[in-house]
């Protein structure tokens, strides 16, 4: 017996961001899983005239006919991945992914991320299962949404595959700047801990600050900056998925600073590259990499900076941390993801 799962072409339509890639790999592994097909909500299939970017990058086309579709085409299960779900859905199970619960755990400190998953608590309610990256997520949801245990699953997730760019700037200077990746307000803890970074790249001049994603430098930002004596050496860019894995092999060092992650995907692709990691002392990052990385209290601005001192010092720890990393990395794959979230499906599929 097949089973048809479904996902909703409409992230795609959104900003490039964690879900849609976390959506794309998913698909793809599945693929190869035996028993599974997996198309689009509404049937619409791979490539034209099926579901590209520029499709659906039209949104009210393909808003109109997402829903339309939706309404008359069956999957056994549909996977959300996202929170939402077409009102006219016609599948027999639903599966619900949740990434993270930070807008539930830190919403009254962040008042700006308060209501950001607005719809989570109803449609894990209403979902057959739900799937968490983490064992911490799974004790956040099984606390803050009060799902039964046996509902909540966790499928850890993977770096997806990237080639990188060859030469270039990152290779020509290669151990000469600590990175950060992705967005860097509210929990991600970036703008507190710049004061740290600028004291632990003072004893080398020749150290850079380079900021892979996350939008341009807000005021703030610049401000701490230049007090901390960085602003002549803080690049911040965006980078394709290949420049990224780039930018990662000759790092000196990944920098993960956050308050709180479901997961912590920049930490498993820094450590697959082959880069150094300092990370905070959070459950979800410390379940991913383990004793791979060095760690430092995310509210402690000074444990960052004693940890960034020694990694940039110690040539030999720098080592010992990317051969430890690789191996970390080695556990996760999309293959293994896949594997767990079918047999989610299975278990939920209507007999």
């Amino acid at each position: 017996m097949t089973l048809t799962i479904g996902f909703d072409a409409l992230i795609y339509g959104w900003p490039p961001g964690g879900i849609a890639t976390y959506q794309t790999q998913l698909m793809a592994a599945l693929r190869e899983e035996p028993g599974i097909a997996v198309a689009f909500s509404g049937g619409y299939g791979e490539g034209p005239p099926g579901v590209t970017r520029r499709f659906v990058g039209r949104r009210r086309t393909a808003f109109a006919a997402n829903l339309a579709r939706a309404a008359f085409w069956k999957s056994d299960v549909h996977h959300l991945t996202a929170f939402w779900r077409p009102p006219f859905l016609n599948a027999r199970r639903t599966v619900l992914t949740v990434h993270d619960m930070i807008p539930e755990r830190w919403g009254g400190r962040f008042p700006a991320i308060a209501g950001a998953h607005y719809a989570k608590a109803k449609l894990a309610a209403r979902a057959d299962a739900v799937v968490v990256p983490s064992e911490a997520t799974r004790r956040d949801v099984l606390e803050l949404l009060r799902l039964p245990e046996e509902r909540v699953v966790v499928t850890p997730e993977a770096p997806p595959p990237r080639r990188p760019v060859a030469g270039g700037w990152f290779a020509s200077n290669a151990g000469r700047y600590v990175l950060i990746v992705g967005r860097r307000g509210h929990y991600k803890n970036v703008l507190p801990m710049i004061p740290a970074i600028g004291r632990a790249l003072a004893a080398d001049r020749t150290q850079m600050l380079v900021l892979a994603g996350g939008g341009p430098l807000t005021d703030a930002e610049r401000a701490a900056l230049a007090a901390a004596g960085l602003a002549a050496r803080t690049a911040q860019t965006q980078l394709s998925a290949d420049e990224l894995a780039a930018a990662y092999i000759h790092a000196a060092c990944l920098i993960a600073p956050s308050l709180a992650e479901g997961f912590g995907l920049p930490v498993i692709e820094a450590m697959q590259a082959g880069a150094p990691v300092v990370a905070s002392d959070i459950p979800a990052q410390r379940e991913v990499a383990g004793e791979a990385a060095l760690w430092f209290d995310p509210e402690a601005p000074d444990s960052l900076e004693a940890a960034l001192s020694r990694v940039l010092g110690d040539a030999a720890l720098r080592d010992s941390l990317r051969v430890a990393g690789e191996a970390r990395a080695a556990r996760y794959s999309w293959r293994a993801t896949a594997q767990a979230t079918a047999d989610v499906y299975r278990r939920v599929a209507p007999r």
